[in-house]
């Protein structure tokens, strides 16, 4: 398949989004996401690029924010990361699956 019909990957917020959307609507697969995040987050990945795997070291958390609770997560700080990562993480250009190991930016162990 040629670069002009392969399907744009969804943004890593969009990719996010769509796991709590679906978690909203379906309870069955809210409880498969809290029950086993990293598992679920892979299989999810998979339906968008075959093959993709997460770390064996990553660790995915999946926590149920209460309404009185208002959580901001913060990524981990790094020398490692350009200016251009930072400006295209900024605009929203960056996609999920642009990791050739495992799928994901900003693994860690990758």
């Amino acid at each position: 398949m040629s670069e002009e019909n392969t399907p744009k990957l969804p943004s890593w917020q969009e990719f996010q989004n769509e796991l709590v959307v679906r978690a909203l609507k379906d309870e069955s697969f809210r409880k498969e996401l809290l029950a086993d995040p990293k598992a679920v987050v892979e299989k999810e990945m998979g339906k968008l690029k075959e093959g993709s795997k997460l770390p064996e070291a990553l660790e995915v958390k999946v926590i149920e924010q209460p309404a009185n609770a208002l959580y901001l997560v913060l990524p981990t700080m790094s020398d490692e990361l350009s200016d251009e990562v930072l400006e295209n993480v900024a605009g929203g250009e960056l996609n999920i699956l642009c990791c050739n190991s495992c799928g994901l930016f900003g693994c860690g162990p990758c």
